[in-house]
């Protein structure tokens, strides 16, 4: 029987192996590297996570949704031309305070028949 060796799990979080100080703090060191340079630049707005639920409507021009807690709605539309069609729409979110947000969307299908958000 060949089984794979599966990581130890303790309260939800993977336990690494035993390790030399010197490695332990290195990766430390490492991990509270890549946390600095994800972390918002001073001033930033961060927007809070969608709502975990979202109801779709669909046809064949068109997309929508609007997630359970109404902070957000993405509406996409299609457009034909040249043989291949693009799609066009906006996100709108709000945030803590109200604040209304939105940014516009470009998108195409690639070859696997995905919806890819591509720059404007």
């Amino acid at each position: 029987m060949n089984a794979r060796r599966q990581p130890i799990k303790a309260a939800g979080a993977t336990v690494l192996a035993p390790m030399s100080a010197t490695a332990a703090e290195l990766l430390h060191r490492l991990q509270q590297e890549a946390a600095e340079s994800v972390a918002p630049a001073l001033g930033t707005v961060v927007l809070a996570p969608r709502g975990t639920r979202c109801h779709y409507a669909s046809n064949d021009t068109s997309l929508s949704g609007l997630f359970d807690d109404f902070s957000t709605s993405v509406y996409l539309f299609r457009h034909h031309g040249n043989g291949s069609s693009h799609w066009t729409g906006e996100e709108t979110l709000r945030d803590a305070d109200g604040r209304r947000w939105e940014r516009r969307i470009h998108a195409v299908v690639d070859n696997f028949g995905d919806l890819i958000e591509v720059p404007a």
